[in-house]
Parts: C-alpha cells; sequence; structure tokens
C-alpha cells in the first residue's frame, strides 16, 4: 500500500505527541496524519501542541485527546508552564512537524520521550543542526518539495510502518455555529433551501489573490450561470476587508457579505452549508475540502502540488507542479499554464504583485468552473 522502512519500536508507544507550531491550514492537514496514528495505536492517547488560535480547526476532532494551544509572545510564566506540562506528560513517541525551526526542537526535547521524530535540515550550514541533533534520535531527511505536505507529514513516520487505506482530513462542524450561521443567513433573506457558493478571494498575503474587479465578474458570472447566492468571507484584517469592499463596488448582483464577521467555528459552519467553494491558496481553502464541499482554488506563484484541496480517501499526489489547471476528485486548482509558475516569490520579483494573477481573466475562471462541475457531476 504505500513503502516504507521499518522501525522497530522498543515499545507501543501509550502517550503520543504531535507538534504543528505553524498556519491554520497547515495544522488542518496533520489530521490525516492523526487519524492513522489513533487507527494504529488505538490505546494511546493522543496530544497536539500548536500555536494559539490554530487550535480551533482541531475543536471536536474525535481523533484528539488534548490539544494544547501555546500563544507566541506571551511571557516567560506561559512558556515555563508549557515546558512543565510537556515534562510531566511523559510522552514516549513525539513528532515535530514544525519544520526544523528551534521552538519544536526544544519542545521535543523537554519531553525526553523515548522515541523523538524530526526533520535534519540539509539546506544551511552544519551548525544550524545543532538544536535538532539534541532534540531528536530519530531524524528524518529534510523532505523534498515535489510532494503535498500531507505526504511530506506521513514520509516523516515512514520507519513506524503505519497501515492505512485513505487519507482524510477532518474538520468537526460546531452544531452552535451551525445554528449561527442559519441565523446569519436568514438576515440576509437567505434560507436553508437557497444553494450558495461560499467565495473567499483573500489572503493575509494579497499576492495571492486576482484583483477585486476580477473576482467581482466572477461572482456575478456565478449568479447567472449556476443561480448560486455568492457569499463573500474574508478575515477580521483591514486588508481583506478592503478587498471586499472593492468587490462590493463593482458586482451588479447582490451577494452576501460576512467578511470578517465569522469566527473559524462559523466559517466551517458556512462551508458545510455551501453546495460549491472557489477560493486561493488559504486556509478555508483546505476547510471546503475537508468537508468534501466542491472547490475551485485559484493559484498563482504558490505551490499547488504541497498545499492544493486535498480529496479525501486518496493515497497518490494530487496536483503535479506545473502544467495549468489540474482536476482532483472534485476539486479544482485553477492557474494558467505559464513556464514560470509555481515561482514561489512573494510576487514578480518580490514585488508583492503577481502577474500571473493580475491578468487571470474571469473568462479563464469560469472555463475551470464550468471543466469542474462536468467532472464531478
Amino acid at each position: 500500500m504505500n513503502e516504507v522502512c521499518v522501525c522497530h519500536l522498543a515499545e507501543t508507544p501509550r502517550r503520543i505527541l504531535l507538534i504543528k507550531f505553524k498556519h491554520i491550514g497547515d495544522v488542518l492537514l496533520v489530521t490525516p496524519l492523526v487519524r492513522v496514528l489513533r487507527e494504529n495505536y488505538p490505546e494511546a492517547t493522543l496530544s497536539l501542541l500548536v500555536f494559539g488560535a490554530t487550535g480551533a480547526v482541531l475543536e471536536g476532532n474525535p481523533w484528539i485527546d488534548t490539544v494544547r494551544c501555546y500563544e507566541r509572545g506571551s511571557g516567560v510564566v506561559d512558556l515555563a508552564r508549557l515546558y512543565l506540562w510537556l515534562y510531566r506528560s511523559r510522552f514516549d513517541l513525539v513528532i515535530d512537524l514544525s519544520g526544523g525551526g528551534d521552538r519544536g526542537a526544544i519542545c521535543t526535547w523537554v519531553t525526553r520521550a523515548r522515541d523523538r521524530f524530526g526533520h535534519l535540515l540539509t539546506r544551511v550550514p552544519w551548525q544550524r543542526n545543532l538544536s535538532n541533533r539534541l532534540a531528536y534520535n530519530r531524524m528524518q531527511p529534510e523532505p523534498d518539495h515535489e510532494g503535498h505536505t500531507i505526504l511530506r507529514d506521513l514520509k516523516m513516520v515512514a520507519p513506524l510502518q503505519l497501515h492505512y487505506e485513505g487519507l482524510h482530513v477532518t474538520l468537526p462542524v460546531d452544531e452552535v455555529a451551525m445554528h449561527t450561521v442559519s441565523g446569519l443567513l436568514a438576515q440576509e433573506g437567505v434560507d436553508s433551501n437557497t444553494p450558495i457558493c461560499v467565495m473567499h478571494a483573500t489572503s493575509r498575503w494579497m499576492f495571492k489573490c486576482p484583483p477585486p474587479a476580477t473576482m467581482a465578474k466572477v461572482a456575478d458570472a456565478i449568479v447567472r450561470t449556476y443561480g448560486l447566492r455568492v457569499v463573500l468571507t474574508c478575515a477580521d484584517v483591514p486588508g481583506e476587508i478592503r478587498y471586499v469592499s472593492e468587490m462590493m463596488a463593482n458586482v451588479d448582483t447582490a451577494p452576501v457579505v460576512l467578511g470578517g464577521r465569522l469566527n473559524l467555528q462559523e466559517m466551517a459552519a458556512l462551508l458545510k452549508r455551501a453546495a460549491w467553494y472557489i477560493g486561493v491558496d488559504t486556509a478555508p481553502s483546505h476547510m471546503a475540502a475537508a468537508l468534501d464541499i466542491p472547490s475551485l482554488v485559484i493559484f498563482g506563484p504558490t505551490k499547488p502540488h504541497l498545499w492544493g484541496p486535498w480529496p479525501n480517501g486518496t493515497l497518490r499526489q494530487p496536483y503535479p507542479r506545473a502544467g495549468g489547471a489540474h482536476q482532483a476528485g472534485q476539486h479544482r486548482v485553477c492557474r494558467l499554464d505559464w513556464s514560470c509558475i509555481p515561482c514561489d516569490r512573494a510576487g514578480c520579483d518580490g514585488s508583492k504583485v503577481s502577474r500571473c494573477l493580475v491578468e487571470i481573466s474571469p473568462e479563464y475562471i469560469m472555463e475551470n468552473m464550468a471543466q469542474q462541475r462536468e467532472a464531478f457531476h
């Protein structure tokens, strides 16, 4: 099923810790590994250590016993409490998926666990690996950048010879949040029988986003072509709120605007309610895919072969590195077929402006939506 190297642990782990000091989407994409570990070690307790707000996407996850959230910059006292918890919890298997940073390495070392997995960095000076060599006793080669992040996480623990038949991203949806979202939609005249398309066209990094006028035309075309009510979302930050305002200044139809009004649980509830999702390379795109909502995700300079929406149940790499648009299950990556894509830069030559997104047309995006709809219907 999956190629692995055999690694015999001295004892079956009873207390497992995963560390993921990354962003919301990264944390959500750890859940396939979480489920695999739970299924292979059903008697073990399983804990996750993440940065503060990212833990919200793990709430209610049936495969996890404990989520510990560390707030960056919270001071020496909170850090000491974290280290004390790590030491006293007596973990016997720790897997640091944070990418080789010192913070994850130090936390791993504090546990004094019997088996401690982490990356040996290969593209840095040798002294950069000192903390890693001290922290991990089962160091794994730094992963290449050719496989999806879910498969890279599994590769980290390949020596454990874990068995699995499918890889699933898990995102529980809170009933209270569902009720809240239903109320918000009702206030906008959207009842439970109205099919909606959630559009999340913003990111904290605007070089990932097409121009607001482009997405405004896409929103209008979705209404006219498919009869869906478009709901616009974004984070509650000035840049993203401004982007949605510019979209609204260019639309002819009447999208519902919930931008800046939803927390993560409510965002999940809204996505659960959706018939379709369209977005960019950002956390809600992973949330929609986790809920099996047909998703069209627009990519520019960033890498869909690493971060594309995961088709639940698959085992193989879903997206190629290059080659334009690509379908994986009911999800589709929409990007231009340019030789420079993906460049993985913050805009062309670091300008914060990505020409491959500035020049992507509403017509091209709608063509991809039509191809996606044809593929999964």
